[in-house]
């Protein structure tokens, strides 16, 4: 089974695609029972993925969320804002930086070039 065919149905829960399962008008107990049990697997696959893939310190909040797409959105907000205040340092740093008096351009740049590689 190829990487896509694997993250194809894990994306289709996070973006929200597929939702969890409510009983349709005439639609047979069992089939949705079945359709349940299949969304259930999948969301607590995703949440016991990311629980496994994360500290201590963020993976104890999780127990908040039943749905693995409520816990991305999450996850995804709370660290789209450290990603800016990253770069916001990144930046600072490259702005307040000086080439030192007796600092040869080799060793400036050394300093400079990692600041820059990170920006980019």
């Amino acid at each position: 089974m190829e990487k896509s065919e694997i993250a194809r149905p894990i994306s289709t829960i996070l973006d929200g695609d597929i939702v969890k399962p409510t009983k349709q008008d005439k639609e047979d107990h069992g089939k949705f029972i079945e359709r349940l049990e299949e969304w259930d697997s999948k969301n607590h696959q995703i949440i016991t993925w990311l629980s496994n893939t994360s500290i201590p310190a963020i993976h104890i909040q999780f127990d908040a969320f039943e749905n693995a797409k409520e816990l991305w959105d999450f996850l995804s907000t709370r660290f789209k804002f450290v990603g800016l205040a990253h770069y916001y340092q990144l930046h600072n740093n490259l702005v307040n930086l000086n080439q030192e008096a007796g600092q040869s351009v080799n060793e400036y740049l050394a300093v400079l070039q990692p600041i820059w590689t990170q920006l980019d």
